[in-house]
């Protein structure tokens, strides 16, 4: 990826590029990969039940979180009335599910930002980490709503 120059201060607005994505998962001690989905180039990073991605399409960041929990088509009519009142109840991501595969559900996470008038690394690093924020605490919630489909282990979380 091209580098931006940094700027002087971190409240000064530039072109934005997704290597400023880069340098707030860098700071903050974050991994993450970089691929390419479509000619596009796509910032992943993930924890224990979801997998986020950063990609620019045109005027737009967006954050994509794929949540780990994996419900069967039959769970619909469940799965509907959970993305509602999270969707009713919270600001942020927007939750929707879609069917995945033959018999199974996926649900993501969605947030964009427009960047056609640049951002400061400020703005950058709030988008982020907010999103992550945001989509843990969602994937969090929906785990508490259907704890039959946690089928992994957190060996890091504190209890």
């Amino acid at each position: 990826m091209p580098q931006t120059p940094p700027a002087e201060h971190p409240n000064d607005i530039q072109e934005f590029n997704l290597d400023a994505i880069v340098g707030i998962l860098q700071d903050e001690k974050l991994d993450y990969r970089i691929d390419e989905h479509d000619g596009e180039k796509v910032i992943r990073t993930g924890f224990i039940n979801a997998a986020i991605s950063f990609i620019q399409l045109d005027d737009s960041l967006t954050m994509e979180a794929m949540w780990r929990g994996a419900p069967s088509t039959d769970a619909a009519a469940q799965i509907l009335a959970a993305t509602n009142e999270w969707n009713l109840t919270q600001f942020t991501p927007t939750v929707r599910f879609f069917e995945l595969g033959e018999d199974t559900l996926a649900i993501n996470a969605l947030r964009h930002v427009v960047i056609s008038a640049g951002m400061s690394r400020n703005q950058v690093g709030s988008f982020v980490m907010s999103s992550i924020e945001s989509a843990v605490q969602c994937f969090e919630w929906l785990e508490q709503q259907f704890p039959d489909l946690v089928t992994w282990k957190d060996e890091h979380h504190d209890h």
